[in-house]
C-alpha cells in the first residue's frame, strides 16, 4: 500500500478500501472509518482480511448493475428479484434511497452501514462499485446482519501468480497462450480463474446472492459451476508455471517495501 501511495494512488486506495469492505465483508461497514491518513487505510483493509467473508453486496450490487444496463438473464437464478429492483433503482437515485433506508433501520448496526454507504459511495469510480456500497444498505434492513468473526490465517506462503490475472499485462498474455493451448476461450479461462481461484477466501459465511451471481456469469461464459472447476483444474499448472517468474518479481517487490525514486522499467510493468 506504501508503494502504491508514494506513486500517486492515494485516492485510488481510498476508494479500492471503501469498495472491498462492502464487496467482501458488507458488516465490517458498520465501522469503517477511512481519512487521509495511510494508517486508517491499512486498517480498514486488515479488518477484512483477517474477518470470515459476507460477500452478498458484491453479488447483488454486480447483478442489479447488469440489471439496470437490461440485462434480465439472471433473473431465473436471483434470490428476490425486489431486492434487485431495489438497488437498481437505488443507483438511479441515491439520495432518495438513503433518506428511505435511514426511515426503515431499526438497528444501531443497521444506521451505521447506511450512514457509511451514504458517506462513501462517491468513493466509488465504477457504477458496479456503487452498486455494491448500495447493496450493503439495503442488506443491512433485510434481517439479522450477519456476525463477522475472526478467522486464522492459511499457513501456505501467499500465491504471488494469483495476482497476476487478467489486470495485468503478464496475466493476459499467459490466460490467452493457454486459452489457445486447451482448445477454449479467454472468457472462460479468466470467469473460471476469478471463481475457483482469485474469489477463494479463509471462510466464506452463506452468501446465496454471491453464488447467484456466480452461477449468472459462468452460464454467460458457457460454463457450470462444475465445468469452471474441471477447466481450472487442467490449465492451473500451466498457468502457474508460466507466471513463475514475474511471480517472483512481484513477490520480491512487495517484501521490498515502498518504492524507490528509480522503479527499474521490468518491475514497473508489475505495479
Amino acid at each position: 500500500m506504501a508503494r502504491l501511495e508514494l506513486n500517486g494512488d492515494k485516492t485510488w486506495v481510498r476508494s479500492r478500501a471503501v469498495v472491498i469492505t462492502f464487496e467482501e465483508c458488507w458488516p465490517l461497514a458498520s465501522s469503517l472509518v477511512i481519512n487521509r491518513e495511510s494508517l486508517s487505510k491499512r486498517t480498514c483493509l486488515l479488518r477484512v482480511t483477517k474477518a470470515t467473508k459476507q460477500k452478498d453486496a458484491a453479488g447483488l450490487g454486480a447483478l442489479a448493475h447488469a440489471y439496470v444496463e437490461g440485462d434480465r438473464s439472471m433473473l431465473d437464478c436471483v434470490p428476490d428479484e425486489h431486492m434487485l429492483r431495489m438497488v437498481s433503482e437505488a443507483l438511479k437515485r441515491p439520495p432518495a434511497f438513503f433518506e428511505w433506508a435511514l426511515r426503515q433501520s431499526t438497528s444501531e448496526q443497521g444506521n451505521a452501514i447506511i450512514r457509511a454507504a451514504q458517506q462513501y459511495l462517491a468513493a466509488a469510480t465504477w457504477q458496479w462499485d456503487k452498486a455494491c456500497i448500495l447493496a450493503g444498505a439495503l442488506l443491512s434492513l433485510r434481517g439479522d446482519i450477519p456476525a463477522v468473526e475472526l478467522v486464522e490465517a492459511p499457513p501456505a506462503t501467499f500465491p504471488y501468480w494469483v495476482a497476476l490475472d487478467k489486470h495485468t499485462p503478464q496475466g493476459k498474455v499467459v490466460l490467452s497462450e493457454v486459452a489457445a493451448q486447451v482448445k477454449s476461450s479467454y472468457r472462460r479461462l479468466i470467469w473460471a480463474g476469478f471463481y475457483c481461484e482469485s474469489a477463494q477466501v479463509n471462510k466464506l459465511l452463506a452468501s446465496p446472492w454471491f453464488e447467484a451471481e456466480k452461477t449468472w456469469r459462468l452460464r454467460r461464459a458457457g460454463l457450470t459451476v462444475e465445468s469452471a472447476e474441471e477447466l481450472w483444474s487442467s490449465v492451473r499448472p500451466l498457468i502457474q508455471e508460466r507466471l513463475a517468474s514475474d511471480a517472483s518479481v512481484l513477490e520480491k517487490l512487495v517484501n521490498d517495501g515502498p518504492a524507490s525514486p528509480h522503479v527499474p522499467a521490468t518491475q514497473t510493468k508489475l505495479m
